[in-house]
């Protein structure tokens, strides 16, 4: 009998795969793979991001869970598209915890100076009300 394994590695380089990207001027876009070109490149669309299709290197991508289904290598731009709303993409990555950390970041980068103030004040509130509490249940 051979013995029972489970696979260490869940997410592939496949058609269909949404993936991130992490380096250049497309940074933080998903993107959907639709060929793979060699063992480097690979060919990707991005149909809500306004990303036309491009050759992009593997290095500079963040492969994640999810997975738009019935997407063949090479498959034409209007059938990603579909299949890409269709598959919610866009709002399964937002309510993941990889995209609502995205999010937080974004917001607190577009924050002013006034809007770091009100950040720190509150957290200092926070801290306080916290050690009140603590203190209460020390004494």
């Amino acid at each position: 009998t051979r013995p029972s394994f489970t696979m260490t590695f869940t997410r592939f380089v496949e058609a269909g795969r949404v993936a991130l990207v992490s380096y250049g001027e497309h940074l933080n876009k998903l993107v959907v793979i639709v060929d793979i070109l060699d063992q480097n490149r690979i060919l990707v669309d991005s149909p809500s991001h306004g990303l036309k299709r491009k050759v992009i290197n593997v290095k500079r991508i963040a492969l994640t869970s999810i997975k738009v289904d019935d997407i063949a290598r090479g498959a034409p731009v209007a059938e990603v598209k579909s299949k890409y709303t269709a598959a919610k993409v866009d709002e399964t990555f937002a309510a993941s915890g990889w995209g609502k950390k995205l999010a937080k970041r974004e917001k607190r980068a577009a924050l002013d100076d006034f809007g770091r103030f009100k950040v720190m004040v509150a957290r200092m509130k926070k801290s306080k009300a916290i050690n009140a509490e603590l203190a209460k249940l020390k004494a």
